[in-house]
């Protein structure tokens, strides 16, 4: 399968001027019409638009003759647009990877979302790998005794399809791998938090926003998850939420990035499950 580098040059838009230019020439996206009518275009990360669109009442009760619009997309083609021209600012849930490097894109961590793995409160089970992880969601193991557990069978909780949180573990842990044929799948965050906590041998994941102490997580290789492990980048399930804008941005950009570093948007965030990054 070929790489997005690959898959580009395949196309013949990588060439001397740079990924900036070829992911311009990659996509067109009909974002223009609407950027006229807008001071401040948003669009990306689905996983950070839930944030970001937190900090639109607030932003606009400061500024109110700003025009906002965001919506999602994915972070690739966020950062499409942003170098169409066809945006403002561009959401990521990760930074800028080496063939999207362009002096012209600027990225601007505003919070971290960590992701957990929960457990019935009752299970003697502290701390896994995150190769057994892996192997427990795709059934490589079956049983908590292998995992010095009681001797009984793991019940699974799994996303369904499209939930951002299951597409970051399908990418970090699983890397390709199928998950167990006998995982149930749950609609919802609530619904992973319900059935793990009626099932004292399940296990499942949730972002640190939807924790709650129905459940307990468990450390991977030792280390819980708690914002000071996920500032110092100990704990490995979380995923870093980027703001990106051009060198060229408008002020109403520039200020909306500033506001979302500022403490008041951090508070935000911080009641919404992020860690805090800036004060």
């Amino acid at each position: 399968m070929m790489n997005r580098r690959q898959l580009l040059q395949a196309l013949g838009v990588i060439t001397a001027v740079g990924v900036g230019g070829a992911i311009a020439g990659y996509f067109a996206y009909p974002y223009f019409a609407i950027k006229a009518q807008k001071d401040l275009m948003i669009s990306g990360s689905k996983a950070v638009s839930r944030f970001v669109a937190l900090l639109i009442a607030p932003f606009i009760e400061k500024n109110p003759s700003a025009k906002v619009s965001i919506e999602g997309g994915g972070s690739f083609a966020g950062l499409t647009a942003l170098a169409n021209g066809g945006i403002d600012l561009a959401m990521m849930s990760r930074d800028l990877n080496f063939d999207e490097f362009n002096l012209d894109f600027h990225s601007h961590l505003i919070g971290i979302e960590g992701i957990a793995i929960i457990v019935h409160s009752n299970l003697t089970v502290k701390s896994i790998s995150l190769d057994q992880f892996n192997n427990i969601l795709e059934g490589t193991i079956d049983n908590w005794s292998e995992v010095g557990g009681p001797n009984k069978k793991i019940s699974i909780y799994n996303r369904a399809e499209g939930s951002t949180t299951r597409a970051f573990i399908e990418d970090l842990v699983m890397r390709g791998a199928p998950y167990a044929k006998n995982s149930q799948v749950c609609n919802s965050a609530a619904d992973v938090t319900n059935s793990v906590s009626n099932d004292p041998y399940g296990i499942g994941y949730l972002t640190t926003r939807n924790l709650s102490d129905k459940i307990k997580t468990l450390a991977i290789n030792g280390v819980e998850i708690n914002n000071k492990t996920l500032l110092l980048k100990l704990y490995p399930l979380a995923r870093d939420m980027f703001l990106v804008n051009r060198t060229t941005a408008s002020q109403t950009a520039k200020d909306f990035v500033r506001y979302s570093l500022s403490s008041h948007a951090q508070d935000i965030f911080v009641k919404n499950g992020l860690t805090q990054v800036s004060r």
